[in-house]
């Protein structure tokens, strides 16, 4: 089995569009019937929340519900009677569903979907290779693609996802989550290095010390949370 991730610029997806314009995070959960949106945004989320309605009102029968709306995250739940906002939205600008592109190919989607800086990003589950080679060639004719990591399971798909993501990254703050993604987005954990730590300050417009604080303490809880299953996954493989 296979766990792949990707990225994609997806011309023409609203998602990706409002999290271009407004420099927003969107994050993304759907059964088919209810779509729930985590949003974060440095601009405007009210100006969000907004284009979340209109495209409601535009598309029809969708009921929008906001919770936990403050300056910094907004829980957007659309429910809906019939459908999904993502896939009505997209084809009401005719634009092709990545999400049916996955299933089409016998893949398994793993959400949740991220939006950000115009880039949305997918991870699934192939039991095949095959499936992913075919399902990459469908996904580079509807935008610039890029993967952006690739593992191999041996064993059930119920122990490749045991792991809470509330349990690893719960206890960072909003300034070290985003110190981590920016070094994390911008090359600085790749071999080679494609940033230093003083080009991301620059951009982030941090001081380099300030900047580095946050990395550094986000390293180090990210590194401390993922220490127990480190040490359970020691210890199967050597049994």
């Amino acid at each position: 089995m296979y766990e792949l991730s990707f990225r994609i610029s997806h011309e023409g997806c609203p998602f990706g569009d409002i999290s271009r314009q407004y420099d927003a995070t969107l994050v993304q959960w759907c059964n088919g019937e209810t779509d729930v949106f985590e949003i974060r945004s440095k601009i405007c989320l009210q100006k969000i929340l907004d284009e979340f309605k209109e495209m409601a009102r535009h598309l029809g029968k969708l009921k929008v519900r906001v919770t936990n709306f403050d300056e910094e995250m907004s829980g957007l739940i659309v429910q809906e009677l019939s459908g999904c906002m993502c896939s009505r939205a997209l084809k009401s600008r005719g634009v092709k569903s990545i999400n049916q592109a996955i299933r089409r190919n016998k893949c398994v989607e793993a959400p949740p979907i991220i939006f950000k800086s115009g880039w949305e990003y997918y991870t699934f589950l192939s039991f095949e290779p095959s499936d992913f080679k075919n399902l990459f060639a469908t996904l580079e004719q509807m935008g610039q693609l890029e993967v952006t990591s690739k593992k191999t399971y041996k064993g059930s798909a119920r122990e490749s996802f045991m792991i809470s993501l509330h349990g690893l990254f719960s206890d960072l703050t909003p300034k070290q989550m985003d110190a981590y993604l920016s070094a994390l987005d911008g090359g600085y954990y790749q071999v080679p290095r494609k940033t230093t730590i003083g080009k991301i300050a620059r951009t982030r417009r941090f001081a380099r010390t300030t900047y580095d604080e946050h990395l550094r303490k986000a390293e180090s809880k990210v590194a401390q949370a993922i220490a127990p299953y480190l040490h359970i996954y020691e210890a199967g493989s050597s049994a």
